[in-house]
């Protein structure tokens, strides 16, 4: 009537929706357009025979199109549309699948907790001072010794990986060390700046050095006054 009616001209099969209605059974939803009216229209019908055995008749006479959207409404839900030219094979699911996964009634498989690909076991951790196997004697003594930060990163690839506390430890001393270069940085610079304000008040209070003009005259006066002398003392 939907198709043949020049009123409502819905030629074009659109959709099929499934509808779990609980204790009622299962309802199908049909959208239809009209290419020449350019209007919708929504056809819905309650499938006889409960949650046992749903059925309703197949569209695909009417709209070829229908064929597809049927059985994957009879795969997902198992409502049987009589008439219809081969619901088998399944198309969502695989061959042989037992149930209907989009029933409310259809209880989920339960998954396999399966390790993650590549993932490893972290290794036991051995108490400080034991020798792992392939290690030098002296490493496990000096790793058992304890000291500094290098001492106790040896301590700690001897004794297994670093606990939470060896972390903490290692970062509040990389803290501590950081602190201590920035004091110094922050010292050096008081102190280059200190030094520099005492060179500029220095050469400000300095007074200029005298002039070796009157030096050399007398020089030169001394040696013509030595030279008439000797002028005067010759035979």
């Amino acid at each position: 009537m939907c198709k043949q009616d020049p009123q409502l001209a819905c030629t074009f099969f659109d959709f099929m929706s499934g509808v779990d209605l609980g204790e009622e059974g299962f309802a199908v939803v049909t959208h239809l357009y009209s290419p020449t009216h350019g209007h919708h229209v929504m056809l819905r019908a309650v499938a006889p025979g409960g949650r046992d055995d749903p059925r309703l008749p197949s569209l695909t006479p009417v709209y070829r199109g229908a064929n597809w959207h049927e059985r994957e409404t009879w795969d997902m839900f198992g409502v049987v549309f009589e008439g219809h030219p081969g619901l088998a094979p399944r198309l969502l699911t695989v061959e042989n699948f037992e149930g209907w996964p989009l029933r409310k009634d259809f209880k989920l498989m339960t998954r396999l907790a399966k390790p993650w690909p590549g993932e490893k076991e972290p290794t036991p951790a051995q108490p400080a001072g034991e020798q792992q196997p392939g290690q030098a004697g002296d490493q496990g003594q000096e790793g058992a010794s304890g000291g500094g930060p290098s001492e106790q990163g040896a301590g700690a690839q001897a004794g297994g990986q670093p606990t939470g506390e060896d972390r903490s430890r290692a970062a509040s001393e990389r803290a501590a060390r950081a602190k201590a270069k920035a004091a110094e940085m922050r010292q050096r610079r008081a102190e280059q700046a200190a030094a520099a304000q005492r060179d500029a008040a220095g050469l400000a209070t300095d007074p200029a050095p005298e002039s070796h003009g009157d030096e050399r005259d007398d020089g030169a006066t001394g040696a013509a006054t030595s030279d008439s002398d000797d002028e005067r003392g010759r035979p």
